[in-house]
C-alpha cells in the first residue's frame, strides 16, 4: 500500500462512484478521476477556478443537506462513520 487515499476501499469506491456519475465535465467527477488515474489530480486541476468553484457548491449542497437532518440521523451516520473507519484500521476521515 501506498497510503494513498485509493488505498482505502470505501474511499476508492466512493471516488470511482463520483467519476463515473459526475463525469470529466464536472468538477467534482474530474478531481474524482483524477485521483483514481494516478493518485492525485493534475496541477492546472488544483489551480482552477472551476475546481474551486464546484467544490464550493458541494460544500454548501452538503451543509445545507446536513442541516436538515435530525440529531437522530446525524448521530447513526457518523456512528456508521466511526465504524467504517476503525474496519479500515487507518482512520481516514478521523476527527482531530
Amino acid at each position: 500500500m501506498s497510503g494513498g487515499i485509493t488505498d482505502a476501499p470505501v474511499a476508492e469506491a466512493l471516488l470511482r462512484h463520483l467519476a463515473q456519475e459526475r463525469g470529466d465535465d464536472d468538477p467534482i467527477g474530474a478531481l474524482a478521476k483524477g485521483l483514481l488515474d494516478g493518485g492525485s489530480p493534475s496541477r492546472e486541476l488544483l489551480r482552477s477556478s472551476w475546481l474551486e468553484e464546484g467544490l464550493t457548491e458541494a460544500v454548501e449542497k452538503g451543509r445545507a443537506e446536513l442541516s436538515r437532518m435530525s440529531s437522530e440521523r446525524l448521530a447513526a451516520i457518523e456512528e456508521g462513520a466511526a465504524r467504517l473507519r476503525s474496519a479500515s484500521g487507518e482512520g481516514v476521515g478521523a476527527a482531530s
